[in-house]
């Protein structure tokens, strides 16, 4: 037996010829007689019965053919791929009692091939070289279809060659993990998991409420588990949505949603994400784990692989020596620890160790025990008291000799990597040096030689790495620490040479913004001016709109000008609100009497221009307003006449 991938080449030859269904059995072999049922031609007319191989009058007929028992076992017969008897046969056997029941079977220990083949789900094929090879069945047809040499052949082509793209999503237990695999490697795929089962206890929450009807449970854990049904519901949705394009392109999608709820989240809603009637759909015929990512990976690996048999023998050879699944079954199964009280213990005989005997030889034997234990009683201990002298005692030679022992220990040799990192280390600490004293020619002497190790297409963006290159641990460039140490000429070599002034260190700090140096800075903007299209200024943090002495010398002029403007507009402004506080406050000291006598004599100077009129309280200017009289006095606002009628109330007399 072999192991091949259903998409390597190898397979592809096994599958080129003429690829046939075959029908194993491990014990005899039917009649070739029979195998004409299995070239049975289907009737087109809907009233027939393709397991029977017989046409009806009426659908009356058919019905009541659907009740006999014949119908029954040939039902079970094509279960296990296996040919169908006519009815003659069938009441012969039954005549003759060879059925023990209508279960398909003629005997319930027989052990085929089919069987082993139908409890793994998997199927057999042959081609003309005489080679067979089983897959699993759900790739090629679905539960509902029939075998067909056809159907089987475009299916291969369709799953196997012309598309090897293969989705397969698995959901239970709040785990979620889908994958789209092409050509054996996964071009999507992801995994993730919500709190949705309840600990100890099993099951959904949504399960759990539908149990309890109105009274459902309002715990903390209850409505945790209640939010991540709904956020699992849209993750998936969001995931499925996402691999659309892929999913449709794909030639079969195989999933695993146990139970119900889960089962609703794919195919559950007003749209569902997969569609029932998909004929690429199909479920995983093995039992899985939890939904992982390295299990979606198994389950691939199993369903893409194929065993492959040189004959029909050897095949069917390999699989009579293992045991039937049903056998394997019960004896794989657990005990469990519960232990049932009200049954009583049975009681199992062991097998002594040593087997008493009730011959004569024994006798001898024990009277020879007792006389050595009796021997042993007898036995008397007895002490010595000795001395024991440390003085014969050397000191322990040393085998070393002095010039051994003045060899110097050898050092553990250097891994690579850690030889590179110190010369790398090595490498930053020389450029500081030399930037911090600003040598240019040695640098210009590091920069060509690091150009020159190159390949000369590549050596443009060689040098660029090496200029741009973080030199400390606050990860600054050569342009930031030849800005902070203020040299200019570096500064413009480094330019030149590609240096991006773009680049932060670890303070978020760009070569313009890193020093104060207004050398620097002016330096950088003559650049940017100079050169506006090499690189973005604005993320470098350098003003491009500087402008030159003589602009800066008259925006001053005009900025000395306008403060000197505004200012004297204040100060009219002050004089202005000055003058009318005098007023106010002479106005105020008048009485009464002054006051409307100097309304008169305004009145009549102001005959032809305006008039102004004041508050008598709190002289405002009440000129163009409709002012409250009280015995010919005016006011601005009905609290000021009350305020002054206070001051001067009416005496009665």
């Amino acid at each position: 037996m072999e192991h091949v991938n259903v998409f390597s080449e190898k397979f592809q030859n096994v599958t080129s010829g003429a690829v046939h269904s075959v029908l194993l059995e491990s014990a005899d072999k039917e009649d070739p007689e029979t195998n004409v049922t299995q070239n049975w031609s289907k009737s087109e007319n809907s009233l027939s019965c393709r397991y029977c191989q017989i046409v009806f009058r009426d659908t009356q007929s058919q019905r009541e053919h659907y009740k006999l028992d014949w119908h029954r076992y040939n039902l079970k017969q094509s279960l296990l791929s296996r040919n169908s008897i006519s009815e003659e046969e069938f009441n012969e056997k039954t005549g003759n009692d060879d059925l023990s029941s209508i279960s398909g079977s003629d005997s319930e220990k027989e052990d085929t091939l089919d069987t082993y083949a139908i409890a793994q789900g998997k199927i057999f094929l042959q081609n003309d070289k005489s080679e067979v090879f089983s897959m699993y069945r759900c790739l090629l047809f679905d539960r509902k279809e029939e075998v067909s040499d056809e159907i089987l052949i475009t299916r291969l082509k369709e799953c196997c060659v012309t598309n090897k793209q293969w989705t397969i999503l698995m959901l239970g237990g709040g785990h979620f993990a889908g994958a789209v695999f092409r050509n054996g490697e996964p071009i999507l795929h992801k995994t993730f998991h919500c709190y949705t089962v309840r600990a100890g206890q099993g099951g959904s929450q949504s399960a759990r409420d539908g149990k309890s009807g109105g009274a459902q449970p309002k715990s903390a854990g209850a409505s945790l588990r209640r939010y991540n049904e709904q956020s699992l519901v849209q993750h998936v949705k969001s995931i499925v949505e996402t691999w659309k394009s892929e999913i449709e392109e794909s030639s079969l999608i195989i999933y695993r949603a146990s139970g119900p709820y889960n089962r609703t989240v794919l195919f559950g809603g007003i749209s569902p994400l997969l569609d029932r009637n998909n004929k690429k759909l199909r479920t995983i015929p093995f039992s899985t784990r939890r939904a992982t990512f390295t299990e979606v990976k198994r389950v691939y690996n199993l369903l893409s692989t194929a065993a492959l048999y040189d004959s029909l023998e050897k095949a069917t050879e390999s699989f009579s020596k293992q045991k039937s699944p049903e056998e394997d079954s019960k004896r794989n199964k657990v005990r469990s620890s519960c232990v049932n009280r009200a049954k009583s213990r049975e009681t199992v005989e062991r097998p002594l160790p040593t087997p008493l005997s009730s011959d004569s030889n024994s006798e001898p034997e024990l009277n020879e025990i007792d006389a050595i234990n009796e021997n042993f009683n007898t036995i008397e201990l007895s002490s010595k008291e000795t001395e024991i002298s440390f003085a014969n005692l050397q000191e322990f030679d040393d085998s070393l000799t002095p010039e051994q022992r003045k060899r110097p220990k050898k050092k553990p040799r250097k891994s690579k990597t850690k030889k590179l990192r110190e010369q790398e280390e090595a490498r930053k600490k020389e450029l500081c040096d030399i930037l911090f004293r600003g040598d240019l020619t040695k640098l210009k002497h590091l920069i060509e030689e690091q150009s020159n190790c190159t390949i000369s297409e590549e050596s443009g963006t060689e040098k660029d790495a090496f200029v741009n290159k973080v030199i400390d641990e606050n990860s600054n460039t050569l342009l930031h620490v030849a800005a902070l140490n203020e040299h200019v000429d570096i500064v413009g070599y480094l330019l030149e040479n590609n240096a991006n002034p773009c680049l932060k260190n670890k303070n978020q700090q760009t070569a313009y913004t890193c020093t104060q140096s207004k050398d620097i800075r002016n330096f950088l903007k003559e650049f940017a001016k100079m050169n506006p299209d090499k690189f973005n200024y604005n993320k470098a943090n350098i003003p491009t709109n500087s402008l030159t002495n003589e602009e800066i010398t008259e925006k001053k002029k005009a900025q000395r000008k306008s403060k000197k403007e505004k200012e004297k507009v204040k100060k009219k402004e002050s004089e202005i609100k000055k003058k009318e506080e005098e007023e106010k406050d002479r106005f105020l000291k008048l009485s009464d009497r002054e006051k409307r006598a100097l309304a008169a004599e305004r009145r009549i100077l102001s005959q032809s221009g305006t008039v102004t009129k004041r508050c008598f309280l709190c002289a405002e200017d009440i000129a163009g307003k409709i002012p409250f009289e009280y015995m010919g006095n005016l006011f601005c606002s009905i609290e000021c006449l009350k305020a002054h009628r206070m001051q001067h109330p009416l005496i009665l007399s």
